[in-house]
């Protein structure tokens, strides 16, 4: 079970933005509105959240990830060749082409550096304090972050600039082992709880613990009603071909 404080107190109105499955987030519809800024922490191949709210929000996009090189999509590229997978492979070819389009737009900026410093790939760092000098926008920024584990880096970050943050769609790995730190970052964070969603991808410990969830958080949003009911009615399973996994929170 999840401790009670990772239960949002009341429902919200959500959109979903991203891919079907893996890739798409519910955020405060009013985070949108208010943003001058998004910020993308790790990005891979899938740009379809930040096209999305690009859609919505015509406002600057800074996405960071270290991987996202031609070699990376060429790999993709000649993998789906060579497996004959060739609905694949025209995919994946103009996924390379729409990324690249996507991120050569004057307002939308690609920067191949890894977030947070420390671990075990060795990819040049960027820390938070260098990214807000970087942005050169002081306030109303909106975060998604997925970036493998690397998010425990930066939680103090966040809690330290959260005045100057609209919202946060963030993923947590490996639950079931940082249940505290994650605890007090909802806690601490000025941002209030909207939204959580299991990653079916990962599955739960024996505990019943999901080992990977999305949270959303935003600034004084309006509640919509009281019953909870969760999953949310956008949301959807990460893999498609896997069973939901159902959530449990303690009383106190």
């Amino acid at each position: 079970m999840l401790p009670k404080n990772f239960k949002p107190s009341a429902n919200y109105a959500l959109v979903r933005l991203g891919k079907d499955n893996d890739g798409g987030y519910l955020i405060y519809k009013e985070s949108i509105e208010k943003t001058k800024l998004l910020l993308s922490f790790g990005i891979s191949d899938d740009f379809s959240f930040e096209n999305d709210f690009k859609k919505k929000n015509n406002c600057p996009i800074i996405a960071f990830d270290p991987t996202t090189t031609n070699k990376f999509f060429l790999k993709k590229i000649i993998f789906n060749f060579f497996k004959f997978e060739f609905k694949n492979f025209l995919g994946a070819i103009f996924n390379f082409y729409n990324f690249k389009k996507f991120f050569n737009k004057k307002e939308n900026l690609l920067v191949q550096k890894k977030i947070g410093v420390g671990g075990g790939l060795n990819y040049e760092t960027i820390t938070f304090d260098q990214i807000l000098v970087l942005s050169k926008v002081n306030s109303n920024f909106f975060l998604k972050i997925d970036i493998e584990g690397s998010e425990y880096r930066i939680l103090d970050d966040l809690v330290k600039n959260s005045k100057l943050i609209v919202g946060i769609a963030i993923e947590f790995h490996d639950v079931d082992l940082h249940l505290e730190k994650i605890s007090n970052f909802i806690e601490e964070i000025d941002l209030d709880l909207v939204h959580i969603h299991a990653n079916n991808y990962s599955k739960p410990d024996k505990r019943d613990i999901p080992t990977a969830i999305e949270l959303t958080f935003a600034r004084n949003p309006i509640k919509i009603g009281n019953n909870l009911n969760l999953p949310h009615k956008l949301d959807q399973k990460n893999d498609p071909n896997s069973k939901n996994i159902d959530l449990f929170f303690t009383e106190n």
